[in-house]
């Protein structure tokens, strides 16, 4: 029992002497370079009652705290401990935890005992960690009327030290209460003797009209005199409300990435068979007004789920160095179109803006929800601006959404005059399907699209809103030292068709697997599948000719799609690569450069978009001589 109390205490971190006996344990407390902080004493010691060992640990070291344990309790020895001052009374068999939070109290309290003695030696420095600790200290007598206070304290109120202590403030006054808890109620903060060292939090009220959420702690310390310890919990409570409301959007990213993830395939079946039906179909058949209507159906399905996995920060991106100004430059008269006679748009932009890295068209999509909120909040008209200006943030910025470091920005601000938002709009308001719209008016994805975006490309997005007051949405987009690429459309890759090369398809979704597989047979391609990395390793192996072009989806049952294609490039150096995927967690899988043997085709695609996109692969310039074995 000795050596596992010792064991869990050196794993706390605790310095510990061990005794078997009352006598050894006398010892170790008379010859200890220092008193011990604590004693946990055993009421069954051989050769000298616990208690007594108490006592006598007493006389030596009177600031040591004492926890009692025991494995038989009776109501007499739980009496005779209190008496002798050992405020934890544990019963075996104790848990670890049990025991370990027994020790933590009685640390606190020696820690405590030592504080206050430490104060009793010398006036002079008690009055110096008075005026110094950066904690607000509030002296009052037994009625709460404050009588003394330290500089942190008239930091923390607002208020003077002369105001303070002119006998007018009380602790009541100050935080808006009669008494603590569970105390007696009354003009005054009344804090019995039992009740040293009392935790509670209020609602601190400065007279700039400021509010702050403080921890109070009071302590008796001489006759009619109660010390208060104020500690401001203000930005310790936001963090905890920004880390609770990141797990909830992360939670939420989670299985909104999950269902679009699923919705894709399922989409990719619906339009990749929709059109080869309608491919079958004569120009006059009456049928085919139907499947283009499923088509179209299936493309509005497509776009929801983009908007989820932007929220989730789940879909693929495709950042490059961007001039900020041509973009909204480029949008300002589509804006105009969008948000109506009634709306003034303004639009301002710094000359000579740094550069960021983002996609242009996520990019563009932000602006344009934002643009669209901002219309729908001003049904009467109103003003909309839009900014685009360079900011160098000095010192980390908290604010609702986190924190914003410092450093170097793009600022992009969209600002209106409209309604405005109350906060418990605001808490919710980047949630999937959150909307505050009538039903029909809104998919609610607006914003989280908005919110998916920026954080993806490592921005920052502040939310500035009151109920009548307008919104203005500040988005923070990191400075890159690099020459900005221009928007305008590159010339276009030629296309050849390969319709004798092979295919090597590899994808887990039966449904999907077999269509492609058809579509890419349909048109002139040799196509090997397999469901799985392995399989798909061992058929290139077994194959009589190479493999051209490798067809995986990115998440596979058995390996990612980029572990599979080094592992086959390794084998035939020569091949192409061309992923297929509705979202992705490796960062490192992008749409390539034109240059590049590997690329991309985003879930869902239509049977026609499939073929153009082997095709366009396989015609890209070759990088590595075929190497054929």
């Amino acid at each position: 029992m000795l050596r596992t109390l010792e064991d869990i205490l050196h794993l706390r971190g605790y310095a510990s002497l061990g005794a078997p006996s009352a006598e050894q344990g006398l010892e170790l407390t008379r010859s200890a370079p220092v008193p011990p902080a604590i004693a946990l004493i055993d009421l069954g010691l051989p050769g000298m009652d616990g208690l007594e060992l108490v006592s006598a640990v007493r006389k030596i070291s009177p600031a040591t705290e004492v926890v009692i344990l025991t494995g038989n309790a009776s109501v007499e020895s739980a009496v005779r401990a209190l008496r002798e001052s050992s405020y934890d009374y544990l019963i075996k068999p104790v848990q670890p935890e049990q025991l370990l939070n027994s020790i933590e109290r009685a640390g606190e309290r020696w820690q405590r005992r030592r504080a206050e003695a430490a104060m009793q030696e010398s006036e002079t420095r008690l009055r110096r960690i008075f005026e110094h600790v950066s904690d607000a200290l509030l002296i009052t007598d037994h009625t709460g009327v404050v009588i003394d206070a330290n500089p942190a304290a008239a930091a923390l109120t607002g208020r003077s030290l002369e105001e303070l202590c002119a006998g007018e403030s009380t602790i009541a006054d100050l935080f808006g209460v009669e008494g603590l808890a569970g105390e007696a109620a009354g003009t005054g903060w009344t804090v019995p003797v039992s009740a040293a060292n009392r935790a509670h939090e209020f609602q601190l009220h400065r007279t700039d009209g400021d509010v702050r959420v403080v921890d109070v702690r009071a302590a008796k310390f001489a006759p009619e005199r109660v010390v208060h310890t104020v500690r401001d919990l203000t930005h310790e409570r936001r963090l905890e409300e920004e880390l609770n409301h990141s797990q909830r959007m992360e939670a939420i990213g989670r299985l909104a990435g999950g269902v679009a993830h699923d919705f894709n395939n399922v989409l990719t079946t619906i339009s990749c068979v929709s059109q080869l039906v309608l491919e079958t179909l004569d120009q006059a058949d009456e049928r085919r007004a139907d499947i283009q209507e499923i088509l179209t159906a299936s493309r509005r399905a497509a776009g929801l789920t983009r908007q989820l996995l932007a929220f989730s920060r789940k879909q693929i991106l495709q950042p490059q160095v961007l001039d900020v100004a041509e973009v909204v430059n480029d949008m300002d008269r589509m804006l105009g179109r969008l948000i109506g006679a009634d709306v003034q748009l303004t639009t301002i932009v710094e000359r000579d803006l740094w550069a960021v890295r983002a996609d242009a068209g996520q990019l563009e999509q932000v602006i344009m929800n934002l643009a669209v909120n901002a219309r729908d909040a001003m049904p009467n008209g109103g003003q909309l601006t839009i900014q685009a200006l360079n900011a160098a943030i000095d010192a980390p910025h908290a604010h609702e959404g986190g924190v914003l470091e410092s450093g170097e920005y793009v600022l992009l601000r969209v600002a209106d005059t409209g309604c405005g938002m109350d906060a418990a709009t605001r808490a919710r308001m980047f949630e999937p399907f959150f909307t505050t719209k009538p039903p029909g008016m809104g998919t609610g994805l607006g914003l989280s699209t908005v919110y998916g975006v920026v954080k993806q490309s490592g921005g920052q997005l502040v939310v500035e809103s009151a109920p009548g007051a307008g919104t203005t949405f500040s988005i923070y987009l990191p400075r890159v030292d690099s020459v900005p690429v221009s928007l305008s459309p590159e010339e276009p890759i030629p296309v050849v068709a390969h319709h004798r090369a092979t295919v090597l398809l590899v994808e887990d979704d039966t449904t999907i697997r077999q269509l492609a597989h058809r579509i890419l047979v349909a048109s002139g391609y040799t196509v090997i599948d397999a469901a799985s990395g392995e399989r798909a390793l061992a058929q290139a192996k077994e194959s009589a000719t190479p493999i051209d072009l490798l067809l995986s989806d990115v998440v596979l049952s058995d390996t990612s799609g980029r572990q599979l294609a080094d592992r086959l490039l390794a084998m035939q150096p020569g091949a192409r690569v061309l992923y297929m995927s509705g979202y992705t967690d490796d960062a490192a899988i992008a749409l390539a450069a034109p240059d590049s043997s590997r690329g991309l085709l985003v879930k869902p695609f239509t049977a026609v978009e499939l073929t153009q996109k082997v095709n366009a692969v396989l015609s890209r310039p070759e990088r590595t001589p075929r190497i054929l074995e």
